[in-house]
């Protein structure tokens, strides 16, 4: 009999012996799991696509409560993240930095409904065609929204008063934007432009992103980084690849 069965979204896998993998999942009421599923590799595997990043299944997962590694049982696929990644290369990019970035959010173990409906959402805006370089930003800016690490981008993190709607100057020691009267800050300065599409993403929803300033979006891509190499105390892989990709292709 079955511990339990729930959705969950693929994040990642690697071999396990000559035929079978170990698998994280990202679900609903328990975070994120990881799942032994044998014969996964094989010829004539039952899981066959259901197994691919991103991809959303029902699962049925067996073992002690409370392992730290569970079996996997069946795994029926829900939704294919394929469509959305053979829309273009920059799509498929991004749905490989999406998987790796949520996997080095999410905590084992922990409910993460939220999150695992923005990482749904992620996918069908993708699918949709929707800007994956804007999409990259707004999943970074949710995730450290949701982990409270965000800052306020209209309150001052030193005094707690209003800032001015102009550029906004970080402050690393007081880990958010500070006004005029609490200058000097150590951090990067956002532009008008970066402020605005930063609000627009904790506004708007994902499909909506349809444009934006390239400057602005890069911007928040510096920031945004640099929030999530301190969160995490190491930078993520998918960001440089994308960057050398990118490189290479306007040679």
């Amino acid at each position: 009999m079955a511990l339990f069965s729930t959705e969950a979204l693929v994040l990642r896998g690697h071999k396990l012996g000559e035929t079978s993998r170990i698998v994280v999942l990202l679900t609903r009421e328990r975070g994120k799991l990881r799942a032994v599923a044998r014969g996964a590799r094989g010829r004539r595997s039952r899981y066959r696509s259901a197994l691919e990043p991103l991809s959303e299944v029902r699962v049925s997962l067996y073992g002690r409560q409370g392992a730290e590694l569970l079996r996997l049982g069946e795994a029926e696929l829900l939704h294919s993240a394929f469509r959305a990644g053979e829309r273009s290369l920059d799509a498929a990019l991004f749905l490989s930095g999406c998987a790796e970035l949520l996997d080095a959010f999410c905590s084992e173990g922990e409910a993460e409904d939220k999150v695992y409906r923005l990482a749904l959402a992620m996918v069908r805006a993708a699918e949709a065609g929707a800007s994956p370089a804007l999409l990259a930003r707004y999943l970074e800016a949710w995730l450290l929204k949701l982990h409270g690490l965000y800052p306020q981008l209209d309150r001052c993190a030193s005094c707690g008063g209003v800032l001015t709607p102009s550029a906004l100057r970080y402050h690393r020691c007081a880990r958010g934007f500070v006004c005029d009267s609490c200058l000097p800050a150590s951090g990067p300065v956002l532009s008008v432009e970066s402020r605005a599409l930063a609000l627009r993403f904790f506004s708007k929803p994902p499909e909506a992103l349809t444009d934006a300033p390239v400057a602005a979006a890069r911007e928040l891509e510096a920031f945004h980084g640099e929030l999530i190499a301190a969160h995490l105390e190491r930078e993520l892989r998918a960001p440089r690849v994308i960057r050398e990709v990118t490189r290479e292709g306007a040679r």
